[in-house]
């Protein structure tokens, strides 16, 4: 056992006798003196408690100076101690880098997230200069824009060209991977004006950068952006961006990235959601509030300290007192400021209890850096100690919020439970947070292990926050049960059967796309769990998962999926809902090929502006149908009703009374080879006339276009790689448009994109039927697809399509809402709930739901003595056929057996099993219902 293992050992059994060890009742938090932190001894007692433990080795000197009352003494006993204490694990910075945190922080300049990035400083003079700079991270990283923002408070005025200037345009000089090169002026560029906050300047020469006085912005305050267009472009490896300015006298002035599309004609300043802010000057500093004009998440993301990892380990790297002195009057700034904000626990519990864990899971490993920095005096080391205190109280009575909230809150109380044995609360820190979170699985999942937030970003780091806290509970002798560890298994599998093929989350409700491979991985490994680790590791690790499609009936989410390799397809048809849920019942995501063809359209802001309102907010912004222009209301009866499973298709059906005027029903069959077949029903609640919409997104780099007459939309990605097709049956029956939208591929970033929309307006039950064709490459023009008649009936009650699927080959399918009576459509007659039949170059396939018989022409395909739940017939031009079904057994009795036309059948293989079979002409007998 190591030294500071013995150290830490033996503080853990002092710990459990510290509250013995001094008495008297704690002070109060809200602004906690010395007297309460430290304790009084009055007439040989403890008059007020202390929140030390003086028990602790080491802690003597400090508890001897408090006795005789000498609290500035006992201050620098506390320094001395932490000083010299052994090193403690200190836990992980939620952001080990930021960009411009080390430079601009410490002056007081923050942005929020990712919504601008960094770049550099330009100097401006006050002959006209042209500055080149490198921008290639910022391009490369998706960010199509450019904003500029004064370095200094000071009077002088910077002066860019904008792109209506005749000469000096602002130009993106971008060099491809093939060595060409392409020289671009913005689309759009202007600046905002916060003394004239609804004036428009986007057809000015000049874009004007200023900015003075205290706070974070005054009426003085210019900001510029500026927009280029890279849609269509190959891949970049070098982009540089040349600006032309001049400036009163000598100017810095900041140069960010920009992921956010906007349109110089209407930008003001009071309809830009801004995302950085300049206090550098203000005597007073941060003021940790969210300004006016701020994403609303500003002021409870700037208090969480994301910029001390990087600072932090700027000092630890260099040694450098600098950022030392920085983080350390920015966390007493805070403090100071925090305390007359907060009625509870002032600095201990502002602005609420998510960010007060964020901030103390940054604080701790901060602190074990900066204990021993000469600039950490015994006065600013007693306040922070304090703060951690305060946070650890109120961290162990909050129970605020959503299931990642309150996660998040105890996970950090068991960190700072574990890094400050000294503090005599310590011990119930740490059997709270354990307790809690063991227990927590049961309050944030559903019964089949769906995640109770709809949002696959927080579901993925709600897990992989399980991961961490299990790692590092285990070398101090803590384990979860072997209940909530199986509670994390179920969690796990949710996220990984929702996982695109490529190993990205779908990216629905407030979240966004991203890598969920790591978190799997360690998921299976902590687990041991194999498929997990399989689908983590891509497949290099693990064992492959035995099934493919699933279905979470209490979270409301189906999952079809060929398979688990890159290029498999993946639908997924969601009614989830819970915190963080966008009005998006029944909507799809299709992925295939590598690509992700039917994406979720994001989320952009938490902001008012309507960009991410419309985003969150609107059905319109998914795929899926909203009726009457009203978003759905998301307390309506709703449900997945089904989803058969075959090893060649998927069938999906489900309904939601979300949208007050009708009710919609979804039937989606998916076909693993390659194609979706979407029928939507519409049951009005009354007999009048209602708006149907149906919408179909496909990302900002998509390339829709519209074809008239058939009205089929394509898109065309740049580049070698899939597209898809979205082919209506009814194009006479529907008004077809390219709408323009919004995507958001990652937070704080949006782009416009277009969309395909299919609008009527009918009185009585409606429907929609059509077929999402993913290509490899590009899109076929030959696809098409035409109504069939059903024989006695409407497509209201049974709806039937020929699709010609172009150089693939053609198809029949049958889909019937209601009772299955036997029913004739082209060639063809059926009696059962759903068919489905494709020739081409390959050989012949056949689905049946629900069915006993199927002929063509008379002539009989499939005949079965007994209804079939799901039946799959490929028939080879090898001559082998393949049956695949539930509760299928192999069979030639021509009593039992499923007779099939397979004339030139030469092996057949039941269930990925050869089975013998008998023939009668031009039937075949191998398997029969068992």
């Amino acid at each position: 056992m190591s030294r500071n293992d013995r150290w830490i050992r033996g503080l853990a059994l002092l710990i459990l006798a510290a509250p013995m060890l001094v008495t008297g009742p704690q002070a109060g938090a809200k602004a906690l003196s010395d007297v309460g932190f430290f304790g009084r001894w009055l007439d040989g007692a403890w008059d007020v408690g202390s929140r030390l433990s003086y028990s602790h080795p080491g802690l003597t000197a400090m508890q001897n100076a408090v006795k005789a009352g000498d609290y500035g003494l006992a201050k620098q006993r506390l320094l001395d101690y932490f000083r010299t204490r052994p090193g403690i694990s200190a836990g992980s910075f939620s952001h080990p880098d930021w960009p411009g945190a080390v430079e601009l922080t410490p002056d007081h300049i923050w942005t929020l997230d990712g919504g601008e990035v960094y770049i550099r400083t330009l100097t401006i003079g006050t002959a006209e200069t042209t500055v080149t700079t490198d921008v290639t991270s910022s391009v490369t990283g998706g960010r199509s824009g450019f904003f500029l923002m004064s370095r200094y408070k000071d009077p002088v005025v910077a002066h860019f060209h904008s792109r209506s200037k005749g000469s000096g345009k602002p130009t993106l000089r971008l060099t491809f991977a093939d060595g060409s090169a392409k020289s671009l002026h913005p689309t759009d560029d202007t600046h905002i004006w916060a003394g004239h906050p609804g004036n428009v300047y986007g057809d000015k020469y000049l874009l004007q950068v200023s900015d003075q006085g205290a706070g974070p912005f005054t009426a003085a305050t210019r900001k510029a952006y500026l927009q280029f267009d890279l849609d269509g472009l190959p891949e970049v490896k070098k982009a540089e961006l040349t600006l032309t300015a001049r400036a009163d006298a000598s100017k810095q002035v900041m140069l960010f990235g920009n992921g956010e599309s906007f349109d110089e004609d209407t930008r003001t300043w009071s309809n830009t959601v801004q995302y950085t802010y300049s206090w550098e000057g203000d005597p007073g500093g941060f003021d940790w509030k969210k300004p006016a004009g701020a994403d609303k998440e500003y002021h409870v993301q700037l208090p969480r300290f994301s910029f001390a990892g990087p600072l932090a380990t700027a000092y630890q790297r260099t040694g450098d007192e600098k950022h030392a002195r920085a983080l350390i009057g920015l966390m007493t700034d805070f403090i100071e400021d925090a305390d007359t904000y907060d009625s509870d626990e002032g600095a201990g519990s502002y602005p609420n209890s998510l960010s007060v864990a964020r901030r103390i899971q940054n604080w701790i490993p901060a602190y074990e850096i900066l204990r021993k920095s000469p600039s950490l005096t015994a006065e600013a080391n007693a306040e922070i100690l304090k703060a951690f205190n305060r946070a650890g109280m109120h961290l162990q009575e909050s129970v605020q919020g959503a299931p990642n909230w309150k996660q998040t809150q105890k996970v950090t109380l068991l960190h700072a439970a574990v890094y400050f044995p000294e503090f005599r609360a310590a011990t119930g820190w740490r059997g709270n947070a354990v307790d809690f979170l063991g227990s927590q699985l049961d309050d944030s999942t559903y019964p089949d292990g769906g995640y109770w937030e709809a949002t696959d970003g927080y579901a993925r780091s709600y897990a992989s926050q399980y991961v961490d806290i299990a790692l590092f509970m285990r070398p101090h002798g803590i384990e979860f049960s072997d209940a909530t560890k199986a509670k994390l298994r179920k969690l796990g599998r949710f996220l990984m059967d929702q996982t695109y093929p490529n190993g990205y989350g779908p990216g629905y409700g407030d979240g966004e796309s991203r890598d969920i491979r790591s978190t799997l991985r360690r998921l299976g490994e902590l687990l041991g769990d194999q498929e997990l680790i399989y689908v983590g590791t891509s497949g290099a690790s693990g064992r492959k998962p035995a099934h493919t499609s699933s279905l979470y009936p209490d979270t409301r989410v189906a999952v079809s999926r060929s398979g688990w390799s890159r290029d498999d397809s993946h639908l997924r048809l969601n009614i989830d809902r819970g915190n963080h849920s966008h009005t998006d019942e029944l909507a799809v995501t299709a992925y295939a090929y590598g690509r992700a063809l039917l994406p979720d359209m994001g989320t952009y802001t938490y902001s008012s502006d309507p960009r991410a309102q419309w985003l969150r907010f609107s059905t319109e912004a998914h795929n899926t149908i909203e009726i009457d222009n009203q978003a759905q209301d998301s307390k309506a009866p709703g449900a997945i009703t089904h989803l058969v499973t075959n090893p060649v298709f998927d069938r999906i059906g489900a309904h939601t009374e979300a949208s007050g005027g009708a009710r919609h029903e979804r039937s989606v069959l998916a076909l693993h080879s390659g194609l979706w077949l979407v029928s939507d029903r519409l049951k009005p609640t009354d007999g009048a006339a209602h708006r149907y919409e149906q919408n179909w997104h496909f990302g900002a780099e998509a390339g829709p276009a519209l074809r008239s007459g058939s009205k089929v939309a394509t898109t065309a990605f740049d580049g070698t790689g899939p597209n898809i097709s979205v082919l209506p049956a009814d194009p006479g029956q529907i008004s077809a448009s390219l709408r323009d939208g919004h995507h958001a591929p990652y937070m704080y970033r949006v782009e416009n994109a277009k969309y395909a929309s299919y609008v009527k307006t009918a009185e009585g039950g409606t429907t929609f039927d059509t077929l999402l064709l993913p290509s490899r490459g590009a899109a076929d023009p030959a696809a098409a697809v035409e109504r069939l008649p059903v024989s006695g009936t409407s497509p209201y009650r049974a709806t039937a399509l020929s699709l010609d699927l172009g150089a693939r080959g053609d198809a029949v399918y049958y889909k019937s809402w209601s009772s299955q009576p036997s029913r004739s459509f082209g060639p063809y007659t059926y009696d059962g709930k759903m068919f489905y039949t494709e020739n081409g170059a390959t050989g012949r396939t056949i689905v049946m739901v629900h069915g006993t018989s199927v002929e063509r022409d008379g002539q009989t395909l499939v005949e079965s003595p007994a209804e079939v739940a799901d039946l799959a017939v490929r028939i080879s031009a090898d001559g082998t056929v393949r049956i695949d079904g539930t509760g299928l057994t192999a069979s030639t009795d021509r009593a039992r057996a499923i007779a099939i036309d397979a004339s030139h059948a030469t092996e057949v293989v039941l269930n990925g099993t050869q089975v013998p079979f008998t023939r009668d002409g031009a039937l075949i007998y191998a398997a029969a219902v068992a």
